[in-house]
């Protein structure tokens, strides 16, 4: 058998090349595709090929011997009647003095052969396009088996909507919705926090309050009736210098001389700590408020002095890893308009974790000037452009990592051991400050260099003012610790 002379019937071939193209030499289409036969809206053979199509690449005249002499090149076909573009190469047959177009449509996803009326199965086997179009389709399959199955556990959350359409969106929601319940899990744990503490606080400082107004106001009689007696006592020494024998014994085992010189300052030292007590019922009042549950114009400086006053104990409790100097740098700030219950909230959450964090690397101090004993904790406030007030609460501890410094405001999360910490302070606090007041917190912070929150508050809780009121969270208003005087300080 000669297998020189074996060749497919034109059948065949327009079967196995479903879009090729004959040319005789004047440019006439004399055999097409089987396919590209199909979807023509009119007999392609027998006519001009410019009729139905033109070359755009490469950039030749369509002249039969020019495209043989540029059968090398790719070759690309714009089909006039479907738009649609076809690439392959023209090949010349001597013998029968023809030209052959080898090709296939040029589509870069199955999505656009069904316009043209074209299937994935009318490409040759033989043919790349097809293999490239399969695995596009397989691919396009198995997004959307994910999609679907997405779209499942989706509908599992009443999410109905098409996923393609709204996946972003519904993404968002869901955020947004989970956002707000653990705002309303705060509110209703800090709610009831709030209400048992400032019930049990304000329960203490009435049962404390009535006794010590009790003693406070007898101390006075006592020590009256007390100067009358030792007056008196001087009074007999004066008009008897000689006592009786048993007069004298008594004398000398009570040691007169010596009460009647400290019974007066025992007598002041109970004023003192009376006074102390009452200032402490005063502060745990302040603090607690329960009386001002609506908003009121009130000396913020009171509410930061009462809180730290009520932890003084925190700061005791920690004296042996070395003492804490509070600074306080108090500027001239008009009465704030505010709820001051809830503020006092504030300044005890920010300045509790600045205690926490002065102390987060505890080591006993030996020498007092070291400089691992050395924890400051500065609060300062200022008043910017008569319009709002501007508190800086700042410690030299630690300072916060930066890769959960933009998550401390978070709702329920906290860098502190498991049974140290809510979580909810500062997320509180932020909503407190942002929601309740229209002002503005943030946190800046370096490790190892310190924290140093800043809280911005309206003057005014007026809607007027409070809308024009800027909430850029990014202050420029804040000074570095070197630039504050040191005010004052704590002892206790």
């Amino acid at each position: 058998m000669n297998y020189e002379k074996l060749s497919l019937s034109p059948k065949l071939f327009a079967k196995a090349f479903p879009f090729h193209l004959i040319l005789n030499r004047n440019i006439e289409i004399i055999q097409v595709g089987q396919v590209l036969r199909r979807i023509a809206p009119e007999p392609l053979v027998n006519s001009k090929f410019e009729k139905h199509f033109q070359i755009n690449r490469p950039s030749i005249n369509l002249d039969f011997d020019i495209i043989k002499r540029n059968m090398c090149s790719l070759f690309i076909l714009q089909f006039i009647h479907k738009n649609m573009q076809l690439k392959g190469q023209f090949m010349y047959d001597e013998e029968e003095e023809i030209l052959f177009f080898l090709g296939s449509p040029w589509v870069t996803d199955v999505a656009s052969l069904s316009p043209l009326g074209i299937k994935i199965k009318d490409f040759a086997i033989h043919d790349s396009i097809a293999d490239f179009l399969s695995l596009l389709q397989a691919k396009n399959t198995a997004l959307n088996d994910a999609e679907n199955l997405t779209a499942e556990l989706k509908r599992t959350l009443k999410i109905k909507e098409d996923l393609t359409q709204v996946a972003l969106r519904q993404r968002s929601k869901l955020e947004k919705a989970l956002k707000h319940l653990q705002r309303t899990q705060a509110q209703l744990i800090h709610a009831e926090k709030m209400s048992s503490l400032g019930l049990l606080v304000a329960g203490v400082a009435h049962e404390i309050n009535n006794p010590i107004t009790f003693i406070s106001s007898n101390l006075n009689y006592v020590a009256e009736y007390m100067h009358d007696l030792i007056e008196l006592i001087q009074l007999y020494q004066k008009c008897y210098k000689e006592p009786s024998p048993l007069i004298k014994y008594y004398m000398e085992k009570i040691d007169l001389d010596f009460l009647l010189s400290d019974i007066p300052k025992m007598i002041h030292s109970l004023k003192n700590g009376a006074g102390r007590i009452s200032q402490i019922v005063l502060s745990l009042r302040n603090f607690s408020r329960l009386d001002e549950s609506e908003r009121k114009s009130v000396d913020i400086h009171e509410g930061i002095d009462s809180t730290l006053l009520i932890l003084g104990s925190k700061l005791k409790e920690n004296s042996k890893y070395g003492i804490t100097e509070i600074i306080k740098n108090y500027g001239d700030i008009p009465l704030l308009e505010c709820y001051p219950g809830q503020l006092n909230q504030v300044f005890m959450n920010i300045i509790s974790n600045a205690i926490d964090a002065v102390y987060a690397n505890k080591s006993e101090c030996i020498a007092a000037d070291s400089q691992e004993c050395y924890r400051q904790i500065i609060i300062s406030t200022e008043t910017v452009d008569d319009k709002y007030v501007l508190v800086k609460i700042a410690d030299n501890g630690p300072g916060i990592p930066e890769s959960v410094k933009n998550r401390v405001f978070d709702p329920f999360f906290t860098t502190k051991p498991v049974g140290q910490g809510t979580g909810l302070g500062l997320s509180i606090s932020h909503q407190i400050i942002v929601e309740k007041h229209h002002g503005n917190i943030s946190c800046e912070s370096e490790t190892g260099e310190g924290t140093e929150f800043l809280i911005e508050i309206p003057v005014s809780l007026d809607k007027e003012e409070t809308n024009n009121f800027p909430k850029d969270n990014k202050f420029v208003h804040g000074k570095k610790h070197s630039d504050l005087s040191l005010a004052s300080g704590v002892a206790d």
